[in-house]
């Protein structure tokens, strides 16, 4: 089968590798479509903190496909079933899988990172980590629920009041899902900040009601209309994005930090502008099962809309021209989903 396939940092193509088999315990499943995410950049880079990545990999973290073969033990999907796949490979033993915390597994193991994930034509996969879509959710579409599970579950955390003004720092894939979550809390206003001018179009689609190119504090809390933000989402990598947050949320505000720092990179804030300003930092690292089941319900529903986010499709083949777009940002670029049937 096709796949592709990262030797080591920087040296990645499409190859040939044989087919997965398919255990006890697991699907074969063919692979339909797999989104490109920054995640999917710093592992070819090798920026990726250590531990999280396993070489040669097979990377890609979002993606759907059709059963074609279950194994021994498998009773929640069957062949031809449409799913989306959890990538956390959990124990289900540790103390913090018990509590439901799937994205803290002592194991830190992830279909994607340190194990064979999606941008291939067949992958196998843990039967139990598999949701069956509903007929009218699109493969395509449904490449979505990773990221939004995230999402979902970052917003949930906040003490969210109806009216409240938001600021959302980058606008790419994570933050126009962000967007879009936050239609469900009825904000009084959502201001998008994005160093791009090319996002505007795309920010504003998603929800935003204000979007500015600008990294200025003071011109972003004047943006505000009082003394700053009440809710600031962090959806950008680097730690010039979460500084920024800090700066214009307002005396009792809550920080949500989604968005991850390159290597090692270390804060610099004054430690006494957390205790001064009275704020509530909340920081997402990834989904819980729990988090991906009521995602899925939204989507299904039609509360949460995703299908319009996917602005550029192209074909396994392709898998290069994907990463120059996504990095470039030549053009407005929400999310790249990869074509590998």
């Amino acid at each position: 089968m096709k796949a592709v396939v990262v030797s080591e940092p920087m040296k990645f193509g499409v190859a040939t590798v044989p087919q997965p088999s398919c255990g006890a315990g697991e699907v074969l499943i063919r692979t339909s479509h797999c989104g490109v995410c920054g995640t999917d950049l710093e592992i070819l880079r090798g920026t990726m903190p250590r531990g999280f990545v396993r070489y040669p990999l097979i990377p890609g973290h979002e993606w759907t496909g059709t059963v074609v073969e279950t194994g021994a033990g498998v009773d929640n999907c069957k062949p031809g079933d449409r799913v989306s796949v959890e990538g956390y490979l959990t124990c289900g033993k540790c103390f913090y899988c018990r509590m439901g915390a799937t994205n803290l597994c002592t194991t830190h193991e992830q279909m994607g990172l340190t194990h064979s994930g999606g941008f291939a034509e067949y992958v196998a996969a843990p039967g139990r980590s598999c949701h069956r879509l509903p007929d009218h959710v699109t493969l395509e579409e449904a490449v979505l629920v990773e990221p939004a599970a995230t999402v979902v579950r970052a917003i949930g955390r906040v003490q969210f009041k109806p009216g409240y003004a938001v600021a959302v720092i980058g606008c790419g894939t994570i933050g126009e899902i962000t967007m879009r979550v936050l239609s469900l809390y009825r904000p009084s206003s959502v201001l998008a900040i994005d160093l791009s001018e090319g996002q505007r179009s795309l920010a504003m689609r998603a929800g935003a009601t204000l979007f500015t190119s600008t990294s200025d504090a003071k011109e972003l809390i004047d943006l505000s209309g009082t003394e700053g933000w009440d809710v600031v989402i962090n959806c950008a990598g680097g730690t010039g994005a979460l500084d920024l947050a800090l700066a214009i949320v307002r005396r009792g505000g809550n920080v949500v930090a989604i968005g991850a720092a390159h290597g090692e990179e270390r804060l610099a804030t004054d430690a006494n502008l957390l205790v001064m300003k009275d704020l509530r930092i909340d920081g997402v690292c990834g989904y819980t099962t729990q988090s991906w089941v009521q995602t899925l319900e939204l989507v299904a529903s039609g509360r949460l809309q995703l299908r319009d986010l996917v602005t550029h499709t192209r074909p396994l083949d392709e898998f290069l021209e994907a990463l120059r777009l996504l990095e470039s940002r030549t053009e407005p670029v929400g999310k790249i989903v990869i074509r590998c049937a």
